[in-house]
């Protein structure tokens, strides 16, 4: 039971990642409406959720899920990854919130955020890019 669970969360969790490739927003938020999963999967779609939310210029929204992922989430990447998903939401997270308030500086830059990509997988890079 719990594997084909855990099969049908990688589905929906595909479909969504399909979803923001294509620029469709929207759907990202609805597949993972209510979605329930493997810690390292609703990782996942916490981040997913801010990204959409970033791109739809809902910066107080996304600003909320890249807090979330950081301070309840990030623990459940594995650690190859953590380090440069802590760089790519502190980097979005300060790109969100200068949109409200430009006044505080930004996190890092994109040139830091290249490099620790060029160490990940592919398809870490190919679903977390910028």
């Amino acid at each position: 039971m719990k594997l084909i669970r855990d099969i049908k969360n990688a589905g929906v969790f595909h479909k969504a990642a399909k979803s923001m490739q294509a620029g469709d927003y929207s759907a990202v938020l609805d597949r993972l409406e209510g979605f329930h999963a493997q810690p390292y999967f609703l990782a996942k779609s916490k981040l997913f959720r801010a990204m959409a939310r970033h791109r739809q210029n809902r910066f107080a929204d996304a600003g909320q899920h890249y807090d979330k992922f950081l301070t309840s989430h990030l623990a459940d990447m594995p650690q190859k990854d953590r380090v440069y998903m802590e760089e790519y939401a502190e980097f979005f997270r300060s790109r969100s919130q200068a949109k409200i308030d430009p006044s505080p500086q930004f996190y890092s830059s994109l040139e830091e955020l290249r490099k620790l990509a060029y160490s990940e997988p592919f398809l870490t890079r190919a679903k977390y890019y910028f």
